[in-house]
């Protein structure tokens, strides 16, 4: 098996105390601002949102103040909210979102949502062949890669990967890895039923000379 190479942090900025900068929580919502995936590092789920309860209720205040996405691909936009900085991205009706404090570098967190929107587009691009691009339906379909994307870009707050290329890249190297342990798994299984087929005609060819 390959090794799975080590990013290197895009971003410096770690998660810090309460009012230094802040690397925030990564979202796929549905238009109707229900979770399709998110991602939360562990000092956030300590610090600031230890509930489920009160995640749902950040994420909501969020959703409600963003425009409704529309039928066509928007590009990055950006909104503030409370002392927060949100970017995001539409699609049909998925939202993709990013959070940062004010004081964040904006065309970091702006190219980790273009990213990860770009990633998930090409993921889930070939599970449909008449797809108007990313909707719903297709994140649902390929959650697993979705939630892998979540995982490769963002970690413990720092911003890992933001090229589409590299994430995607990744994502196919596991899938084949995945593919070669299955059909090894199964060349030994053949092998071995194949050993004890012989081994058995063996013993009655031997079990018949005898008589």
């Amino acid at each position: 098996l390959q090794p799975r190479p080590v990013l290197r942090p895009l971003c410096a900025s770690r998660w810090r105390r309460m009012g230094s900068a802040k690397s925030w929580p990564c979202w796929c919502f549905d238009s109707d601002g229900q979770r399709l995936a998110v991602k939360y590092a562990a000092t956030a789920r300590k610090e600031l949102f230890p509930t489920i309860k009160q995640q749902v209720a950040f994420e909501k205040k969020v959703i409600s103040k963003l425009p409704k996405p529309s039928a066509t691909r928007n590009e990055v936009d950006v909104a503030v909210i409370e002392d927060y900085t949100v970017l995001f991205q539409m699609c049909n009706d998925v939202v993709i979102c990013a959070v940062a404090s004010s004081s964040e570098n904006e065309l970091v967190v702006l190219q980790l949502v273009e990213g990860i929107f770009a990633s998930m587009s090409q993921v889930t691009q070939g599970s449909s062949f008449l797809s108007t691009g990313l909707n719903k339906q297709l994140v649902l379909d390929n959650l697993s890669d979705v939630l892998f994307i979540l995982d490769e870009v963002v970690d413990e707050g720092i911003i890992m990967e933001t090229e589409e290329e590299k994430i995607t890249a990744r994502i196919k190297m596991i899938d084949e890895t995945e593919a070669t342990n299955a059909a090894q798994a199964e060349q030994m299984f053949q092998k071995a039923t194949q050993s004890a087929r012989q081994k058995l005609l063996g013993s009655s060819s031997a079990a018949g000379a005898d008589d």
